[in-house]
């Protein structure tokens, strides 16, 4: 996919960055930036791993990966999206899973225009509802996403059993 084709369109400040699809062909630039947002969740420094698991999603097509780029092309942010579904909602969602932009680039609405892009993609495939968490510490997230129309839900806990 050339990177007319690739490209979604211009975002909210067009002459600093643009936001694209990311493909296999963006791995090499992707996986450091999406280890670098692992590292920020206190996860092991990986990059072959990252790697790996970003190529296995593009691959497979089971997430979809935006990407936020300068006018040189290198990868300023990313969000990523698994398709699921909501039970209790009676609806397709999307879950919002990562999302992060490079500390030199925080401030610019880079994040906001990648979930801007995110929710008019995902209701134009008729998604019901997009869920997202973040860590309790990382505020500065909370504040974007409330600025964005994203509201807390209260009430439920989260429960994870790791496996293998």
């Amino acid at each position: 996919m050339s990177v007319a084709e690739n490209q979604l369109s211009p975002a909210a400040s067009a002459s600093s960055f643009y936001l694209s699809f990311a493909s296999i062909l963006d791995l090499d630039t992707l996986a450091p930036l999406f280890n670098a947002y692992r590292l920020f969740y206190g996860c092991a420094d990986n990059v072959p791993e990252a790697r790996a698991f970003l190529a296995e999603r593009l691959s497979t097509g089971d997430s979809k990966i935006y990407l936020a780029r300068n006018a040189e092309g290198e990868t300023l942010a990313f969000a990523q999206v698994f398709a699921s579904f909501s039970s209790i909602s009676l609806c397709r969602s999307w879950v919002l899973n990562d999302l992060y932009v490079q500390p030199a680039y925080r401030g610019q609405q880079i994040g906001e225009a990648l979930l801007a892009q995110v929710e008019k993609e995902a209701q134009a495939a008729g998604i019901g509802m997009i869920t997202m968490e973040t860590g309790p510490e990382n505020v500065r997230a909370h504040r974007i996403y409330q600025k964005m129309g994203y509201v807390r839900e209260m009430g439920y806990l989260h429960f994870v059993r790791k496996l293998g």
